[in-house]
């Protein structure tokens, strides 16, 4: 990807992208100058510098003829994060009051990475009671760090890992019993994270982690609940002879997380 590339996704237009290359490269310049260099005709270029000085990526010196100065790309990033920081809350903010949420009983696909980390984020921070996890180490380094401020929270984080680390010690971990079977031959690197028993994500991303190969989520409260004692029985079953005492959240006599209280809500009750 050519410099002038980088800066295409971040708003620019080709002609200003090319542009502001050429302005670093040659250094303060007229816009007849730049205008030879990118090939482009001087009423367009001269143009372009006016938008580019509104975007505050060059700067020029007012006499006549003007010389024009690109900003450093330090500068010229930063101003663009802070720019793009408020435009996204004024987004998330407008966004956030069109539509009251209703849970859904759907499963949906997810096939970027990117939606992946932003689901298992926002997932993790709304978590009240408790997360239970599977997770390859790969995908450790990104997920930890997370995990542990919903322990700070009181969450209650169980799950399976793979391999034997120092881990906040919060986070209530078990070594599965076949992690180097497991490692050798899954097709790629896993994550199965169950929030509160009332949504769950699985994802089997690539080995370099670039592309998602499975990719689900879903706030089903049936599904998740399901999903939740699945992977509470997997904790237990690789736990035998390490503890006698399983967390009362991972059996369905104990604590009953959110998901399974709305599930046991929806029907009435036999006794009564």
């Amino acid at each position: 990807m050519t410099p002038e590339e980088t800066l295409m996704p971040l708003g620019f237009t080709e002609t200003e992208a090319l542009t502001y290359c050429e302005l670093l490269r040659a250094g303060p310049s007229t816009g007849y100058r730049i205008a030879q260099g990118i090939g482009k005709a001087q009423a367009n270029t001269y143009k372009t510098l006016s938008t580019l000085a509104q975007k505050g990526a060059v700067i020029d010196d007012g006499g006549e003829p003007r010389l024009f100065r690109a900003i450093s790309p330090d500068q010229l990033i930063k101003s663009l994060e802070q720019r793009l920081s408020v435009q996204a809350e004024t987004a998330r903010s407008a966004l956030s009051n069109l539509e009251p949420h209703v849970a859904e009983d759907r499963l949906y696909q997810i096939r970027s990475v990117d939606n992946v980390w932003a689901h298992c984020a926002q997932m993790i921070a709304n978590a009240r009671e408790v997360i239970v996890f599977d997770i390859f180490p790969e995908l450790e380094d990104r997920i930890m760090p997370l995990l542990s401020k919903a322990a700070a929270r009181g969450v209650s984080v169980q799950g399976v890992v793979y391999v034997d680390r120092e881990r906040d010690p919060a986070i209530e971990t078990v070594r599965s019993r076949a992690a180097d079977g497991i490692l050798c031959r899954w097709p790629g690197v896993e994550m199965r994270l169950v929030v509160d028993a009332n949504q769950h994500l699985m994802a089997l991303l690539s080995r370099d982690m670039d592309s998602v190969m499975h990719g689900l989520w879903s706030e089903s409260v049936y599904l998740s609940v399901s999903q939740h004692y699945a992977l509470s029985g997997e904790i237990r079953l690789h736990r035998i002879d390490q503890e006698t005492n399983c967390s009362p959240h991972l059996t369905i006599k104990g604590a009953h997380p959110p998901g399974l209280r709305a599930l046991l809500a929806s029907t009435p009750d036999p006794t009564v």
